[in-house]
């Protein structure tokens, strides 16, 4: 890299420059790397640092290999001293910024390319590393099992919101899709967290589609009056009355409740224990309620068992039959609270709600989020009914 391609030339300046002359500089060395002109002042008895400059840049321009030199397009010289001069205070050099970065490029380059196979499979790991329930970990695995089938060979980051709609709207219903969608939303919420992907920051999963104004008044019909949960309760059979019990007036879900035993019962104590192997969520939901009065007269004839679960398999298909041979409409009802559909913590969280106006308080006993609260029992039922609801006694 000779003089032909850098234009470096020592010259001594027109007197007639005052603007330089008048402060003592008498020599130029104008260098021209590739059209960029750069330009160096020297003072008067200053020509041999001058001169010892340019062979200096010449020196350094010859240092780059024969092979390499075709690089040196442009500004490179220019951006090579520019990136030296910032780097030096810091104590480093360019060609420590030049490994940092490629190492940097090569990570989130390898991590950009990170199968969403591989991503599943450490979700569920994860999971099943944290003590989730046997059931949750199940539905995950099916859920994304599918989602995996549907971006078959995908990387993970490859995969966009628009597609992730088009995948969950495959389901049909409106209470499909939002099932599919919630499992692959705490996914990418797992993904975004995780330090082995630090390069997704941002969860694709669109909002969940809208349920219908028709479903919602649906749902608001769905709760218990007074009268009902009564008729309820004197109808269905002793073997059913706690665990409905348990959900209609202590908030208790229905798959919780069926696997409630007589020891989580402290009658003394007036205290029902929702411990982390029965509530869902596990540590996260686990909690201790108090026993309201209405419901401790309900419980009463109970009170001389100690273990077992309140429910028995045996009892619990001998209850069925008995109630959906009963005469009663209401009594028809008493299925849905050994698990199906059911109105009864509904109404327990509306009615107390109503009567309380505290979030907080109604969201602890429900082993749920105020959130939740808000958004699905506000405003659902008068406060003048709510509170017929802990009127109810044998």
């Amino acid at each position: 890299m000779g003089e032909r391609a850098l234009h470096v030339a020592v010259r001594e300046i027109d007197p007639q420059n005052k603007q330089r002359t008048s402060r003592g500089y008498r020599w130029l060395v104008e260098s021209r790397i590739n059209g960029k002109r750069i330009r160096k002042y020297f003072k008067r008895g200053e020509k041999s640092e001058a001169v010892r400059y340019r062979e200096e840049l010449f020196r350094q321009a010859n240092e780059v290999r024969k092979q390499d030199r075709q690089l040196i397009a442009g500004n490179l010289l220019h951006e090579a001293v520019t990136a030296h001069r910032a780097l030096s205070p810091l104590g480093k050099t360019i060609t420590d910024a030049v490994t940092f970065y490629s190492e940097h490029l090569i990570a989130s380059n390898k991590q950009s390319k990170a199968p969403l196979t591989d991503a599943i499979g450490k979700f569920l790991d994860a999971k099943e590393a944290k003590g989730i329930k046997r059931d949750t970990i199940k539905r995950y695995r099916e859920t994304l099992n599918r989602f995996q089938k549907a971006f078959e060979g995908r990387a993970l980051a490859s995969i966009t919101g628009k597609e992730i709609e088009r995948w969950w709207q495959t389901f049909g219903s409106v209470a499909n899709q939002r099932a599919n969608r919630t499992d692959v939303n705490v996914f990418f919420n797992w993904v975004v967290k995780s330090t082995r992907y630090s390069h997704l920051t941002i969860n694709p999963v669109p909002a969940p589609p809208e349920i219908s104004r028709r479903v919602q008044l649906t749902k608001k019909r769905s709760l218990l009056s007074a009268n009902q949960v009564e008729q309820l309760l004197n109808t269905c059979g002793a073997d059913l009355v706690p665990i409905i019990v348990a959900q209609v007036f202590l908030g208790i879900r229905p798959e919780e409740s069926l696997r409630l035993h007589w020891e989580h019962f402290d009658f003394e104590a007036r205290e029902l224990t929702i411990p982390p192997e029965i509530a869902k969520g596990g540590e996260k939901h686990a909690r201790i309620n108090q026993i309201p009065p209405n419901a401790m007269a309900w419980l009463t004839p109970y009170t001389s068992f100690t273990q077992g679960k309140i429910l028995e398999g045996s009892i619990l298909k001998v209850s069925l039959r008995q109630t959906n041979e009963g005469r009663s409409n209401i009594c028809r009802m008493a299925p849905l609270a050994l698990g199906l559909k059911t109105p009864l913590r509904k109404t327990f969280i509306s009615c107390h709600f109503a009567c309380y106006s505290n979030a907080p308080l109604t969201a602890a006993i429900a082993g749920t989020s105020e959130s939740v609260i808000f958004s699905n029992y506000r405003s659902m039922i008068k406060k003048t009914e709510a509170s017929k609801l802990w009127e109810i006694h044998p």
